[in-house]
């Protein structure tokens, strides 16, 4: 890429919607319904199972479409299903897309660029988000561990007026240097600053004499390097056709949601790999030897858009890699997601979601059951840590590092999102 202040044509497609939590059907019940502006460029420049019938069709339809012929309620839905995919970016992905994109214009405007690494003693979560609207970059490093949680000083995030960016790069901000090394390969991270030290509930550790106390800061170095297994994968365009159908199929369709669709313009891509290099925590140096796994996506943002959500990576045994999202909204579901394994990568056909719900913070356990073409997996998880961080006084998010039992045995990466307002009355 020559310029990436001008990626050009966009041509991409819907994102899943923000991470969130959910307890899918109860504390332990079953779901088979689970879902800067830049100024300048980086630092270095960016060369430019067997298909199951669908139970839609037999299903009757949601009370706001039965005065609707049903052949018109079908026109409508397939010709919906058609322009969902067309609006997303797919196969088509270009390497400008891996640049900041311009701002639309809109308040809610919003782009992240996200790095997960998890490995059996330790899960990274560091994001770079730049808000255009405010002026502002938000950036999270966030270290869940065995025996403690690190994280940003605060409230685990820190908002950071975008002066830096503008003096060196979009991706440089705050002691975080974000570098592209080759599109959709290979990136570099670096960090360098402090972290606030937590217990594994997510409550800050505080040290010093009665009525006097601190938090305990530790001093942090970033040194990661992150490589690509498979191809991006994009939400939406890659995900499995009939869990989609199945999904809108089941939507309660009304003016309502074909206004919130209709506004509905968030982009991007996921995808997996291997993280590796050091993190130096206070006098202690961690080798970092993970898998990984980055979220790129930009357009409108809006942290209480879904009433509920989550998002969930996990990596078992040598290779194997799957990545799920689920979002709740009023009136409709979206789902769906990926495994990945020796290079190639199939699309979840279906999903459920068992939860052990816990009274604040993420599940205490999360059990998945899924299937795709690659075959079926069940995960049985367990939360070691966990944070909980509240986005823009409208939703709540709760990570959490999991390790997972079972042979293969694995870890993984839990987001829930959950929505703080409370919604209009009628909805």
């Amino acid at each position: 890429m020559n310029d990436p202040r001008n990626p050009g044509p966009r041509g991409q497609g819907d994102a899943a919607p923000a991470p969130g939590p959910e307890g899918e059907d109860g504390p332990q019940g079953r779901a088979a319904d689970l879902p800067a502006r830049g100024d300048r460029a980086p630092a270095r420049t960016l060369p430019p199972a067997p298909t199951r019938p669908s139970p839609a069709a037999d299903a009757p339809p949601p009370s706001s479409e039965r005065g609707l012929p049903s052949l018109l309620r079908r026109s409508l839905k397939s010709a919906f299903v058609a322009w969902v995919r067309q609006r997303t970016p797919g196969r088509s992905l270009r390497p400008q897309d891996e640049a900041t994109h311009p701002w639309d214009g809109s308040r809610s405007h919003a782009e992240d660029y996200t790095f997960v690494a998890v490995q059996p003693d330790l899960a990274a979560v560091i994001r770079l988000e730049w808000l255009p609207d405010r002026d502002t970059h938000r950036l999270w490093i966030i270290l869940l561990g065995e025996d403690a949680v690190h994280a940003t000083p605060g409230t685990g995030q820190i908002l950071l007026r975008s002066a830096s960016a503008r003096d060196e790069g979009p991706w440089s901000v705050g002691g975080l240097v974000l570098d592209c090394v080759e599109p959709f390969r290979q990136w570099t991270i670096t960090y360098h600053g402090t972290l606030a030290e937590r217990s594994v509930d997510g409550e800050p550790r505080l040290a010093g004499e009665p009525g006097a106390r601190t938090p305990v800061i530790r001093e942090c170095r970033v040194d990661l390097t992150f490589v690509a297994d498979v191809a991006p994968f994009v939400p939406g365009a890659d995900d499995d056709p009939e869990l989609l159908a199945r999904r809108l199929g089941a939507a309660d369709w009304d003016a309502e949601l074909l206004r919130g669709l209709r506004r509905r313009r968030t982009h991007g891509y996921v995808q997996v790999g291997a993280i590796h290099g050091t993190i130096a925590l206070g006098d202690r140096i961690l080798a970092i030897s993970a898998a990984g796994l980055r979220h790129h996506t930009w357009g409108q943002r809006d942290w209480g858009a879904s009433d509920r959500a989550l998002q969930c990576f996990v990596a078992r045994g040598p290779g194997q890699r799957l990545w799920i999202h689920r979002a709740h909204f009023p009136g409709l579901t979206l789902e769906g997601g990926f495994v990945a394994e020796a290079g190639a990568r199939a699309a979840i056909r279906e999903l459920g979601v068992t939860l052990e719900r816990r009274p604040a913070g993420a599940p205490g356990r999360v059990g998945l059951d899924l299937a795709s073409a690659a075959g079926e997996v069940a995960i049985d998880a367990a939360a070691v840590s966990q944070i909980s961080l509240e986005m823009d006084g409208r939703g709540r998010l709760d990570l959490a590092f999991l390790r997972v039992a079972g042979d293969p045995r694995g870890v993984g990466l839990w987001v829930g999102q959950e929505r703080l307002l409370p919604r209009p009355s009628g909805r």
